[in-house]
Formats: C-alpha cells, structure tokens, sequence
C-alpha cells in the first residue's frame, strides 16, 4: 500500500476528508495537513517532508484548487518529479467541473462530481486499483507507427464528424484504463469505413493501430498473434494458444498508445476472451449487434439524412445539377450509404442521370440493389446491399429458427412500428411451424436473433393522446423489407398476406364503437391494418386470376345463430377488418369520409362472397347506415336498416339480441326523423326481446331503456326520468362509473332534470358526464361538443353568458373539424353560438354566424324537426 500526499484547497475540504478516508480503507496511508499538524505547527517543513517521502500526490482538483498558491505549488512539485523521475507520482482526483490546464493531459485522472456516493467510492477504488506500475516497457524507439489497416477511407466521406467526435469522447472516457468502445448498426451503414477514418485521423496519437478480423475466432487469434510478433513481443516458436496469452498479458501492461479494432464482431462474448484485461489500449469494436454495454460504451452509427445522402450522390457522380433528383434517391434509399455507393457507381457506370436510377429501383429494387458489379471493394468480399442483407436474414436464422420467417411477415406489413402484440396474439393465425416457433420466449428470441444482426430495431413508443400507455414495437428498414419480402413470392406470398390479414383482423378490436378503451390499441394498429386491407385486395385479385383463391361462398349461421364453419375464411377475415377500421374511423377519427368506403367494401365483398341474404351481410348494413345517419342522409340509412332488419328476421326468426340491435337502430333514426310512434314500437319490440333473452339488468337492455326514456321525455317525463336512473344505476354496476355509456346517461338524466327545472341538479351531472368523455373518448370528440353544447345553454338559461361563450366556441371548433364545415350538427352549434352573441349584444358577430347556419340547413335540406332533434340530442348509447 502507498503513502499518498492529500493535496487540496479549503473550498474543497469535504472531499479531501472523503478521500482521505477511504484510501484508509483501502490499506493506503494519506498524508493530511489537517490530521498531523497541530496549531502553529511548521506547515512547510511538513510539506516538505512529506511530499518528498509520498508514494503519490493526490490532487484534489476543481477551478478553486487550480488558482490556489499553495496547492498549485504543490501540484507543479509533483508534476516535476512525475515528468522527470518518478512516473505517475501525480493522480488527479477532479471533484467538480473544471478545465485542467493542458500540461496536465498526460496524467491520469478520476472523476467524482455528479455520482452518488457508492457510485463515487466504486470509482476510486477501481482508480486506485490501476496505480501499480507494469513489469515489462517497450524500449520507446523499438516501433514507430505500426499499422495494418486493410481498407482505404473513401475520397468522399462525409457526414460522420459528430460521430467521429462521440468515438473520440468515448474512448478517451478512462486516463490510464482500458476503453472500449463498440460502433452498431444496419448492415451498410458505414462502421468499418468509419473505424478506418478514425484510425487514420488519429495515427499520431498511436504508436500502433492494429486491424482484427473478428467476425471469426481464428480471424481474431491470428491478427492478435501478428500484433505480438510485429511488436517484438513474441519468440519466434511459441505455440499460437502460448502466444495469445502473451499478447493479452503485455496489452494489459504495455497497450498506452495501442488502438485495436475488432472489425465485424458477432456478439460480445464471443469478444471477451480476447479484449485486454487492463492497461490503457484503445479498443474501437464494430458490429451489427446492438448489446456491448457489459464490456463496452456503444456509439450507434445512424443513416444518412437527406442532405448528406444527396451531398454523396452528387460528389461521386458529379452531377451538380441534379441536386433535386439526388434528394428524391436518397430518399427512397433509406439514407443507407452502402447503397448510395452502389448508386452512384451504377450511374457513373452506364452515365445515367439519378432520377433514372431512382425509378429503375422503384420498379425492382431487389435487382438494383443486387448488382455485383457496383459493389465497393472495401465492404465484405464486395457483398451488394441484397446479398449483405440476405446473408444476415441466413445468419439470424441460424440463432433462432423463427427469425427468417418472421421477419419475411414483417416486411409484407406496412413500413411501420408493428407491435410486438401482434405477433405474440396473432400467431395462431401465421401457420405452422412458424406458431410453435413464436410460443412462449420464442418470439423474443426471434427477436433478439434479428437484432443482432441489425436487420431490425425494436423501439416503445408512447401514445400520442395519453403519455401513460406505450406499446412495444419493431421496425424495419425500408431495403431490409425489400430484401426480406422478395424471399417469398407467388402463391407463398399470396398464402402469407392472407395469414396475416386473418391475424390482423383477430386482433383489431371488435369493441371500437363500444370501447374507447380500445382506441390507443386501434390507434397503433390502424396504418397497418389499412394498408394490409389495400394490399391484400389488390393481391387477392391478381391470385384469383391465377386460380390461386377461388372466389365461393362462405359458411353463415344456422336457424339458432349459430355460426357455421366459413369454406372461405379469408374473405370472412377481410370484411371483418373493413368494418372494424370503417368503426374506429367514424367513432374514434370522426373522420366519416374515409370510413364510408371501407363499410361499402365490407358490404360488396359479404354480399358476393355470404349472399344478399346473410346475417354478415345484414351487420355491414348497419355499419353504414349508421354512418349515414350520423352525416344526415336519414332516408338513405332508413332504407339499409330496414333491409338488415328484414335479414335477421328471417335468419334468426322472432327473438335474438341481433334483432334487438336492428329495431334500437331503426328506432332511433324514427325518433330522429320525429316519427315518434314507429320509434316507440321498434324499441318497445326491442325491450321485450332483451328483457327475455339478456335479462333485465343487462347492459344492452339498458341501452334500450335508455332510447325508450328519450322518446317519452316529450309525453311522460317522469316515467322518463324512472327510465333514465335505471339506466344509470344498470350501467354504473355493468359497465362502472367512469364508462362512456354511463357518461351518456348521466348527460341524458341531465337534460331531463334541466327540463323538470331542476338546474342545480343537472349541473353537476353535465359536468361529470363531461369529465368521463374527455377521459375516455377524448377531448375533440364531436359526443362532447354535444355536452358543451347543452352546458352552455344551461349556463344561458342562468344568465352566466361569458361562461358559456367559450364552451359553445370550443363546441363550434370540434364540430367544424371532426364532422366538417358543412355538417347539420356544425350548423346546430353555429346557430347556438349566434343566439349567445345576439344575448350579449353583439348582433354583428351574431348575424355571419347564422347566415352560415342557415346556408347548411338549406343545402343538406334538414327539415325544421330534425333541426329541433339535434340541436340539444345527447349521444346515442354509441358515441
């Protein structure tokens, strides 16, 4: 153990007494001022003494210490003796941010400021652990700059000066130790050439830079051999095993000015063995892997933004005119610059412009990016972007047998994050083998064969309405899905969108216009799914051409309800994920013209494929006159539901909750249309039905219950409100207090004591029902411009007129974006607004708004009492 002289200033007292203690600890003997000199004590004579007798001098140093006389003093003693006889005296503890000056580079150092104490003292134990001097020194003019570097950094490398910078942080991290540092990411992206670019920027800072093969054990074993006999530490007949040890053992004491890199490493354990095991040698890894934190600090080796990757294109072509085109390419490249060099040779080639690339790769770009010819020398035995990604596809496989096919699925998605969930639900409906191979831990494994070699990344991300919930999710890279998707073609690929659109339909909420629970879920899935709908009905075409899928009649439901067994389940599949994207387009998107078109899909497809006739069919019915309703064609939706009633009558006979489900719809649009004694016959029909097959406390029963006290509001208003406490109290056990459904009862209860008078009651029950819409069904949701709506009028009717202006103004924005400028309901708002201002005085604000209103009404031809309908509805029982 060492006697060790505590060099410090009073501002840095603390510390200095930490240390001190724990080099105590540790066996060492500290030499401090404060601990050994008494009052008046000959403070330089001890200074002298011991500063000379002091195995080491330990300076504790912040900007206060290195403007202090006596401590400065002290350092510069010590400093002397390091550089002339006696080498790492000196040892520099920093205990705050500072700049030291640069005579002090050379010495090693530890860092303290901003670690928590365990963090702290772990730190200078391993500090102090390195303080032993080597055994063996390398005369200094026995080697001057040995290299081997094999490859040639790129007359135009560019973009990589930050980078260059984070790997020079990173291995300068440690004075005195060994850093490790190990640079991931795509196949392609540039780690060796960036590796090669550092070695060659900082060749004199090296005494030797050293290349190691180490994609193989024998690669690497050979390489670390040549290092020792190039250094002369090796007798000429030692067996390789011998001579590894050897060169392992003398980078630990002799590797300061020594970078090695390990060029294409696998994994990191397969590295260990072979990493030194101390000393102060560089090590600069590169690897596809991502996982290097156990022995290594990971820098990741990003794709080229656009502006870099069109800055290369036109450098290597010299095409400065076409700077436009060499964006567009970069662009569809991914910014991979491995295949811009393929590019750009291929153009230089055959003197072709850019743009003429770009659509040759647009049309095949398995093809471009596989040709040999175009290949750099420098990258892997001239591997092309097709064959370097198809070989680590191979190699994956190897690790875990699921990977290859998994991630060929993957690539036949949409070029998003697909969730983890997907898979780990869905795998059932992927077939065999590749279900068994997901089971249990398989799917992670999977997974994390991939992610080795950089053919995916797998990232959270959070919901963009509610930061609470994240989803676990993969992507891939947009060459890596062309790769991997053009190893399934024909009817294998035709088989594998159908697996997968049958997957994605079990797994797309059924519940969207009954849940918003389910939207954050919907919401991840949504692009997927809707570009999985488009593809597969345009593939589904082609293969019926070629009498791959035979378009026949599916199964259907027997005279119970019972569902009999599809002949065609993937149209089944593809119909059913229509209607649920068209439900959580209208419900949670209020975005009513994109879900128009997938309901009529859904439609056309179960009536060619199920029959006019089928109860499938009779659903997709629904689905879109309830859209229509919602957009005011009340005539048209009348006729639909009329027809899907017709169906399950005669599919079911007279009493199924299906047919419960048709007369509520067809009944509210009655009510809707002020015809109130068909909607009372259709929910009075409905009721009997679920009271009998449900029960009477069921939460569907409610829902007519619910419907049946809105109509009789206007005859009875007090059986109305018996009705609508039912409701609520049926909803709240159900469903629970802070569902929708129970926020549209307590809107309905709400209206109807505001109508009885008694506003003080149905305040509170607005308010409430508003705060459980926002939370659960969002705060720009047209259902809740409908409660600011009637809150407004209620605050109106009170005379707080500047309360309720911003809530009507708030009900105006949501309607004129989710439902449109021109929606009946927009006007409604429109008109509420402009009698609020005309109240106010403000008849000049009033006047623009009800002409716009008016202009609505007359153009969509809205009746006078469907006007009075919607202008104070609640909800229907579905938002």
């Amino acid at each position: 153990m060492a006697g060790i002289f505590m060099s410090y200033t009073s501002s840095d007292r603390e510390w200095a007494m930490w240390i001190a203690t724990e080099l105590k600890a540790l066996g060492h003997v500290p030499f401090v001022h404060e601990w050994e000199i008494e009052s008046g004590g000959d403070i330089y004579a001890w200074m002298e003494a011991r500063h000379d007798a002091a195995d080491h001098v330990l300076c504790v140093v912040s900007d206060d210490y290195l403007r202090a006389p006596y401590s400065t003093l002290e350092r510069n003693a010590a400093a002397w003796k390091a550089a002339t006889s006696r080498p790492g005296f000196v040892l520099m503890v920093l205990v705050k941010p500072c700049r030291l000056p640069t005579l002090s580079d050379h010495m090693r150092r530890c860092e303290l400021f901003g670690l928590p104490e365990a963090g702290a003292r772990q730190r200078l134990r391993d500090f102090m652990a390195e303080r032993a001097a080597p055994t063996h020194s390398a005369f200094p003019g026995s080697v001057v700059a040995v290299s081997n570097i094999p490859i040639r950094v790129p007359e135009h490398f560019m973009g990589r000066e930050t980078t260059l910078h984070d790997i020079e942080r990173a291995l300068g991290r440690f004075e005195g130790r060994v850093a490790i540092t190990a640079l991931h990411g795509l196949r392609g992206v540039g780690k060796t050439t960036l590796a090669a670019a550092y070695a060659e920027r900082h060749r004199a800072d090296y005494r030797a830079t050293w290349w190691v093969r180490a994609q193989t054990e024998a690669g690497i074993r050979a390489d670390l051999v040549a290092l020792g006999a190039r250094l002369g530490w090796l007798l000429g007949d030692e067996l390789e095993d011998r001579a590894l040890d050897a060169v392992v053992e003398r980078l630990r004491h002799e590797g300061e000015g020594i970078l090695l890199i390990y060029d294409n490493a696998i994994e990191s354990r397969a590295l260990n063995r072979y990493l030194p095991r101390g000393g102060s040698a560089h090590v600069l890894v590169t690897s596809n892997a991502h996982a290097w934190r156990g022995v290594a600090e990971p820098v990741e080796i990003r794709l080229w933004p656009k502006q870099i990757g069109a800055d290369y294109l036109v450098a290597r072509t010299g095409r400065e005119s076409e700077r436009a085109d060499a964006e567009a390419l970069t662009e569809a490249l991914g910014g991979l610059p491995l295949a811009h060099e393929q590019a750009a040779a291929y153009c230089e080639r055959l003197e072709l412009p850019l743009d003429t690339y770009r659509r040759r790769f647009e049309s095949a770009p398995v093809r471009m990016l596989d040709t040999e010819r175009d290949a750099p020398t420098e990258f892997h035995d001239r591997l092309t972007v097709a064959k370097a990604f198809a070989l680590a596809i191979d190699e994956a496989a190897k690790v875990h047998p699921a990977a290859a096919p998994l991630i060929v699925h993957a690539a036949l998605l949409a070029p998003e994050p697909i969730p983890l969930s997907f898979f780990e639900e869905a795998a059932s409906q992927l077939g065999e083998p590749l279900a068994s191979m997901l089971a249990e831990e398989g799917l992670d494994e999977a997974i994390a064969a991939l992610r080795a070699f950089a053919l995916l990344d797998r990232e959270t991300i959070v919901d963009e309405i509610d930061p609470s919930l994240f989803t676990d999710t993969i992507r891939l890279h947009r060459l890596v899905r062309e790769v991997a998707a053009s190893r399934s073609l024909g009817p294998a690929r035709d088989t594998m969108r159908h697996n997968l659109t049958q997957a994605m339909a079990t797994v797309y909420p059924a519940t969207i216009s009954e849940s918003p629970a389910s939207w954050p879920r919907a919401r991840r899935l949504y692009a997927i799914a809707l570009a999985q709908v488009d593809d597969i009905e345009e593939a589904n075409s082609d293969a019926s051409v070629r009498g791959i899928v035979p378009v026949r009649r599916m199964g259907g439901y027997n005279q119970s309800g019972e569902s009999v067994q599809p002949q065609m389940p993937f149209q089944a599949s593809i119909s059913d994920l229509m209607d649920r994207l068209g439900l959580y387009c209208q419900y949670a998107l209020t975005a009513y013209a994109h879900a128009r078109p997938l309901f009529e899909r859904a439609l056309a497809i179960r009536e060619q494929a199920l029959g006019a006739d089928h109860p499938s069919t009779a659903g997709s019915l629904d689905n879109l006159a309830g859209l229509l309703a919602v957009q005011g064609d009340l005539h048209e939706a009348e006729l639909l539901l009329d027809r899907a009633l017709a169906i399950r009558q005669r599919a079911f006979g007279g009493k199924h909750p299906e047919i419960a489900a048709s007369l509520n719809s067809l009944g509210r649009l009655h009510r809707a249309k002020g015809k109130a004694a068909a909607a009372l016959s259709c929910f009075e029909r409905a009721r009997a039905i679920q009271e009998e097959v449900l029960g009477a406390d069921h939460y569907e029963t409610a829902s007519t219950l619910d419907n049946l006290a809105r109509l009789r509001q206007v005859s009875d208003i007090h059986a109305a409100r018996l009705l609508l406490e039912r409701v609520l109290s049926i909803r709240e056990q159900t469903l629970g207090p802070r569902h929708f459904q129970t926020a549209a009862s307590l809107h309905n209860l709400a209206r109807l004591l505001w109508a009885l008078g008694d506003r003080s009651a149905a305040k509170p029950l607005f308010e409430r029902a508003l705060s459980i819409y926002e939370a659960t069904i969002g705060p720009e949701h047209p259902s809740v411009a409908t409660i600011l709506n009637n809150l407004a009028h209620l605050l109106q009717a009170e005379g707080d007129l500047d309360a309720a202006l911003p809530l009507l103004e708030r009900a105006v924005a949501i309607r004129e974006k989710k439902l449109g400028p021109e929606n009946f309901q927009t006007a409604v708002s429109l008109a509420n607004l402009a009698y609020l201002l005309q109240a106010q005085g403000n008849i000049e604000g009033a006047r623009p708004l009800i002409e716009r209103a008016l202009a609505i009404s007359q153009k969509i031809h809205l009746p006078p009492a469907e006007s009075h309908q919607y202008r104070n509805d609640a909800t229907m029982s579905r938002p």
